[in-house]
């Protein structure tokens, strides 16, 4: 059940004013659930749409038996399910990169986790009765503008895929609440797709419509952005699309260049992975040379972060590297840093941050 957390000041940092995007500032990550108005905001195009909830439609076609057009009514009628889940950006961290690469510099805080309600898309699809040729599910938001491809300006609106596998998994969801409330407009306003474990390109919003396909999909955003492209010439480059979120954690507190007394400290943050819960966090204050594992603290739930505590005995006065990494259930832990890629997707190397304690 949602504990909803509680009313807070809008406080994310501005990466972007054209198109929105807006990070969440670290420190104010420490909960299992992000407020709404400090849940990290990510657009693709300059105007954010403005649905009405009372004549929004829904349609879904393509390989299904019986295409279907829903109204919000119609999908509140529907069997609802509540989980937490954990939304990050595939270009969260893109700013710790190394050499620079392009994109919309985030910092570490395009992360967020929220309550979600809403449908299972799986009971829309078998309500629409999925034809023995469909293989990927494709799903279009009502934000459109324009792109640059091989040099040139396209008009195209937001659209990606999921393979039936993922679209059939029952925390799959089609979500109208956040947090208890309607969705906001900045997050999907009426519906917006919730796929959990993956990097949130997936979790389409502004949803108006759903068609199902015979063949693999091969749209802007799915062939030509959120994809690993590695350096070299073009017949060298092997393309690897993003998919899972990567085991990966975080300091809220300290934060980077914060003065630390002599004393006991408590160190904190979050930790996640798309591929399996999260079994251990460590923390080493020497700059990587010894670990120390933190205790795993609060709810537990197999979509969200997992929150982690470690005290800290400051003894003596200095500058110190603090340094946090997670391992998951399937036995995957955080680098030191990633392969480089041209758009720098997926970083999940060790978050480090530097303390004074002064004497």
């Amino acid at each position: 059940m949602l504990n909803k957390p509680a009313a807070s000041q809008r406080s994310l940092r501005p990466v972007s004013a054209d198109p929105q995007c807006e990070e969440a500032i670290l420190t104010s990550l420490d909960s299992l659930i992000t407020p709404a108005e400090r849940f990290y905001i990510r657009s693709h195009f300059s105007q954010v749409p403005r649905l009405d909830g009372r004549t929004w439609k829904l349609t879904v076609g393509g390989e299904v038996r019986r295409p279907l057009t829903l109204s919000l009514a119609d999908l509140k009628t529907m069997p609802a399910v509540e989980q937490a889940a954990t939304l990050e950006c595939a270009g969260n961290s893109r700013s710790y990169v190394k050499p620079p690469v392009e994109g919309l510099a985030f910092l570490h805080g395009a992360v967020s986790t929220g309550w979600w309600k809403g449908v299972p898309l799986a009971q829309v699809l078998a309500q629409a009765g999925l034809k023995d040729t469909a293989k990927e599910v494709v799903f279009q938001g009502a934000d459109h503008g324009r792109e640059e491809e091989h040099g040139e300006a396209v008009e195209l609106s937001y659209e990606r895929s999921l393979p039936v596998g993922k679209a059939m998994q029952p925390d799959t969801l089609l979500a109208y609440q956040m947090n208890g409330e309607d969705l906001t407009p900045e997050h999907g306003y009426p519906v917006r797709l919730v796929t959990p474990g993956w990097y949130a390109m997936a979790s389409v919003k502004w949803l108006t419509s759903i068609r199902v396909d015979s063949q693999p999909f091969d749209g802007f955003f799915q062939g030509r952005r959120y994809v690993m492209i590695n350096e070299g010439p073009e017949h060298r480059i092997q393309r690897e699309p993003v998919t899972l979120l990567r085991v990966k954690s975080l300091f809220t507190s300290p934060r980077h260049g914060e003065v630390v007394q002599l004393g006991r400290f408590n160190l904190h943050g979050v930790a996640w992975s798309g591929a399996g819960p999260v079994v251990k966090v460590e923390v080493s204050f020497n700059g990587g040379r010894h670990w120390r594992q933190a205790r795993l603290v609060g709810e537990d739930h197999p979509n969200a972060w997992r929150r982690w505590e470690l005290d800290w005995r400051v003894a003596e006065p200095g500058h110190f590297i603090l340094m946090v990494r997670a391992t998951d259930a399937a036995g995957n832990t955080q680098p030191k840093n990633i392969p480089w890629n041209f758009r720098g997707y997926a970083n999940n190397a060790i978050h480090a941050i530097a303390v004074e304690v002064p004497g």
